[in-house]
């Protein structure tokens, strides 16, 4: 499963500008069981830190699946989801027709 991931986000002409920054933040503002979030940009990829008020794998999925939901982009979108003990994490890229989109790490504990 990696390396079909490691192949997909080779295939997208990644970017991360403001604008998608400002989107992933909405999307992660607007949900409730969130108690603190943070949004890094590393090498044109983002890295989303999310602690939940309750952590469970079932809240993080619940989560995980509110944020896809707002922030993928409709014509292609993959994730893999590593639980890790005391957190669960995602790697997740979506792009468009023209293969412009954007890869995130997203950590949730």
């Amino acid at each position: 499963m990696v390396s079909v991931m490691n192949e997909y986000v080779s295939k997208i002409h990644l970017s991360a500008d403001d604008v998608t920054k400002g989107i992933l933040h909405t999307a992660i503002q607007e949900i409730s069981n969130i108690a603190k979030e943070n949004i890094l940009v590393k090498s044109n990829r983002y890295i989303v830190d999310i602690k939940l008020k309750e952590y469970s794998v079932e809240n993080a999925v619940s989560v995980m699946n509110i944020f896809m939901e707002r922030t993928r982009y409709h014509y292609s979108a993959y994730f893999i989801r590593f639980n890790e003990g005391n957190m669960v994490r995602y790697r997740y890229a979506t792009c468009k027709e023209n293969r412009e989109g954007f890869y995130c790490d997203v950590i949730i504990a």
